[in-house]
């Protein structure tokens, strides 16, 4: 491990070297001057003359191609346009708009999206481990660069494919597919855009970079979910008018109109009649009834493979399929106790999934918790729980719910191999078949 410490800087600047140097040269510019420089070693020997002269011409023609890429840069711009939302693990694409500026037509140019780059530490390297890591050699697993490269793709959160750019008319445009897959959830930073133009023989590139600051919204990864439609509590249907930030407003049957009262919202003011009356006046609206279900998530959870789970876990069952009469309010603890309503509003359930998308783990305790789900007992018709691992604590905060009247479906993500159940009820879902366990539950 001391051994590892001390090597972790050089695979920071080996990686950013190797970078630059596939956005110099060509596969076949590589290859050309690999061949150099055996020709340049084999040429050291005087008697070998032909040796030294294919060296001699080989970096003539690098040399030239290299001196040509000043005086054919070519004068572009480029605009991206990024979706509003991609999902986790969910390649996708999107399109970069290349427009010429010049007085040619530009060929053979090439784009690369640049996300911010976010270097592991080597804390977060010891604790984490690379999916598959097991499956390589034991040399792979003690130096641990694999490991490195896969913590590097993660904390930037995107890998983007380099992209040919189709040939571009003289004062014209053309659009470019870029095609990317996230890496996690959370958002993504992009800081630029590089456009790489070809030497004549096409064994180097030109480089020129774009400052275009974006970022992206990654939603969490959604799994299919099976038993959506058993999640309902036992409880009636209850008012949608819970309290405050929990309204999700009235339905649209108008029942009849009254006198204007502190606090009623000035869109629900009926001007015709207020102006008849010379006094304001409302609509007023039927009432809607709903199960309301409350997805509790637990963010006490030390292990960030079982933490992200836990989030993708909780996204599925927001996202599955519900019988079209009840609601489902998200809640978990970060720095206080926070509570994304579910309504029938178009973008509810978004808003919820953004929130999941930037959630982070929690050290405060859980108590706060509990106490918020018990002042609002009497408006939840049932409590879906989703823990990553059990314990005591844990264990505790489910029995004080129950105790409660309050029905519960608790969801357990464990680590490979730790299946069992500390009560029969509890749904167990283990790392690495999270997805086939809900669609089979």
């Amino acid at each position: 491990m001391v051994f590892r410490e001390r090597i972790f800087p050089i695979w920071t600047r080996m990686t950013k070297v190797t970078r630059r140097a596939k956005r110099l040269n060509s596969d076949r510019g590589r290859l050309m001057l690999t061949g150099m420089i055996i020709c340049g070693v084999v040429g050291l020997d005087t008697d070998l003359s032909f040796a030294y002269q294919l060296f001699a011409l080989i970096a003539c023609i690098f040399i030239t191609a290299r001196i040509s890429l000043r005086f054919q840069k070519p004068d572009v711009s480029i605009k991206r346009h990024l979706p509003r939302y991609a999902t986790a693990g969910e390649p996708f694409k999107y399109v970069i708009n290349v427009t010429n500026e010049g007085d040619r037509v530009e060929r053979d140019l090439e784009i690369i999206d640049n996300p911010r780059a976010v270097q592991p530490g080597f804390e977060q390297f010891k604790r984490s481990r690379e999916p598959g890591e097991e499956t390589r050699n034991a040399y792979d697993r003690w130096i641990g660069f694999h490991r490195f490269i896969w913590l590097q793709r993660l904390n930037t959160g995107i890998t983007i494919a380099r992209s040919k750019v189709p040939d571009v008319g003289i004062r014209d445009h053309s659009n470019v597919i870029a095609h990317a897959t996230p890496m996690r959830r959370g958002i993504v930073q992009f800081e630029s855009t590089t456009v790489l133009h070809p030497d004549p023989f096409s064994l180097n590139y030109g480089v020129i970079n774009f400052e275009s600051p974006d970022q992206l919204m990654v939603l969490p990864r959604v799994y299919p979910v099976s038993m959506a439609k058993k999640f309902a509590g036992k409880r009636e249907l209850q008012p949608h008018r819970v309290e405050f930030s929990w309204s999700i407003g009235e339905s649209e049957e108008f029942v009849s109109l009254r006198d204007y009262q502190t606090g009623d919202a000035l869109n629900k003011i009926h001007w015709p009649s207020s102006a008849r009356l010379l006094s304001p006046v409302v609509k007023e609206y039927q009432d809607e009834s709903f199960i309301r279900q409350m997805l509790v998530v637990d963010t006490f959870v030390s292990d960030p493979t079982i933490f992200e789970e836990v989030i993708n876990v909780a996204a599925s069952l927001l996202m599955a399929d519900q019988n079209g009469l009840g609601l489902m309010d998200l809640c978990f603890m970060s720095k206080q106790v926070e509570v994304i309503p579910a309504g029938p509003a178009r973008g509810s359930k978004t808003k919820q999934l953004e929130s999941l998308a930037v959630a982070k783990d929690s050290t405060i305790s859980p108590e706060p918790l509990l106490q918020f789900l018990k002042e609002r007992v009497s408006s939840i018709s049932s409590c879906l729980l989703v823990f990553g691992g059990m314990n005591p604590i844990k264990l505790k905060f489910i029995e004080d719910l129950e105790h409660l009247g309050v029905p519960t479906n608790v969801f357990v993500i464990v680590m490979t191999g730790d299946l069992e159940s500390i009560r029969k009820d509890f749904h167990m879902l283990e790392i690495g078949r999270i997805k086939e366990s809900l669609e089979t539950l």
